[in-house]
């Protein structure tokens, strides 16, 4: 018989050679020398402000059309250029900020560096561009307001986060296609060229030529109105209240959604509440996963985690059940809550969590584009790049103690919002008999 090897201890992950630099006002550089492969993996974040925020539909269609032109290139011409130079180039918005992501062969870096200032400084948004790009949005949204779980998280943030920019409900598609190109170009310059930005360059570049090139191409791109246009208000989450029910007649199924404060990655609380989160919900071998999926077989993949951002963290409990088993999935769910916030986690819990969040960790950061976009989230939650090595060592060192402590700091039922989304009919009078209630219409604009 072939004996298999003991597992030895978890090994925090190394996260060594990050220079950091403030290049110029409002201007900060991260970058990373990853020789295994010649590739560099590029990250330009730009915080936005809370009024951009609350209107989400502009930045959402900038995002879609940043590509789609300059006054000497069309959207195919830069498409092209950026395949030539063996790279990809994306924008996105993010839960605070808007994104400029992609890669590209090491040797080819200036050519895209410089092709990202182009845009920067002259982006075109031609309006037959912009009008397919911002009815394929609508349509998008369209389908999304759709589904159920959209519908739940939506209820669950205006809910939790009420007046916060974090609350914003995802655009409609009648705001979407209100989106012109005249009011890109305005807000072009709110988001992109008079905004603080952050840069992250990871992978076969030296930290001195990343300097360069970020101080001679990207610098001179910007706005001169950089630094204090991106103030964001802190979360603050006010008491519970009852458990809300959004009707969504004919659904046949319940979106619960549990959720609340949680410390932030520089807090020195947040090693052993990331572990408390783990045993709780975190991981597939996790309480809540063992308790609805495995013994009742109410859900698929119930599960926790905690979001971090520029505000603040909160912690998300998300379960998907069949309408009928709707109370009892919610009981159980508060049971699995107490539980842990009463008792905390044993020992093989806790040393299965470590392990888990010890190696997965170490798996993020493990290749170039997992350690750029984790940089580059670190940079935008006001977390130190030493983080990399201080997390898993914390993590290593929490004690059981203080994992029972942060469980009640955590998941104390008491301390969550519920938000439950399903048919209000089928489901009021069994949560009823176990809940406070508040029933509202799942209805908005479209």
């Amino acid at each position: 018989m072939t004996m298999r090897p003991s597992i030895g201890p978890p090994r925090p992950p190394r996260a060594t050679g990050i220079a950091e630099f403030e290049v110029a006002d409002g201007v900060s550089l991260t970058s990373a020398r990853r020789s295994d492969l010649p590739l560099v993996e590029l990250r330009l974040a730009f915080p936005m402000s809370a009024s951009l925020l609350r209107d989400p539909a502009p930045p959402l269609v900038l995002a879609r059309s940043l590509f789609s032109g300059t006054e000497d290139m069309q959207r195919s011409e830069l498409a092209a250029s950026i395949e030539r130079m063996g790279g990809d180039l994306q924008a996105s918005v993010e839960r605070d900020y808007f994104l400029l992501s992609g890669s590209v062969l090491a040797p080819n870096l200036p050519g895209l560096v410089e092709l990202v200032g182009r845009l920067l400084t002259g982006a075109s948004y031609p309006e037959r561009e912009v009008k397919a790009d911002r009815d394929r949005a609508a349509d998008e949204s369209a389908i999304a307001l759709s589904r159920p779980e959209v519908v739940a998280d939506e209820a669950f943030r205006a809910r939790l986060l009420s007046g916060h920019p974090y609350a914003t409900a995802m655009p409609s598609p009648s705001a979407l296609r209100r989106v012109s190109a005249a009011a890109l170009h305005t807000v072009h310059r709110s988001v992109l060229t008079d905004a603080p930005m952050h840069v992250v360059l990871v992978g076969d570049v030296q930290p001195k030529t990343a300097l360069g090139l970020v101080e001679d191409v990207l610098v001179p791109s910007l706005g001169t109105l950089r630094g204090g246009r991106a103030r964001f208000p802190a979360l603050r989450i006010d008491e519970p209240g009852p458990t809300l029910v959004v009707d969504r007649p004919g659904s046949v199924q319940s979106n619960l959604r549990l959720g609340g404060a949680a410390p932030s990655r520089d807090d020195p609380r947040w090693p052993a509440t990331s572990l408390a989160n783990l045993v709780f919900g975190g991981m597939f071998t996790s309480r809540l996963v063992e308790n609805l999926r495995e013994r009742h077989g109410y859900t698929y993949s119930p599960r926790s985690s905690v979001v971090h951002g520029r505000a603040g963290s909160l912690l998300l409990v998300v379960a998907d059940v069949s309408t009928d088993v709707t109370a009892e999935a919610l009981w159980e769910t508060r049971y699995e809550l107490g539980r842990m916030a009463i008792d905390g986690a044993t020992d093989a819990e806790l040393e299965a969590a470590r392990r888990y969040a010890v190696g997965s960790f170490s798996f993020q950061i493990a290749t170039i584009s997992g350690l750029a976009s984790t940089l580059c989230a670190l940079k935008m939650s006001g977390t130190s790049p030493g983080y990399l090595t201080s997390y898993p060592k914390a993590i290593l060192k929490a004690q059981n103690a203080e994992v029972t402590e942060a469980s009640y700091g955590l998941l104390a039922p008491h301390r969550l919002t519920t938000v439950v989304v399903g048919e209000a009919e089928a489901v009021v009078r069994s949560v009823s008999r176990v809940e406070d209630l508040e029933v509202r219409s799942a209805k908005r604009s479209r």
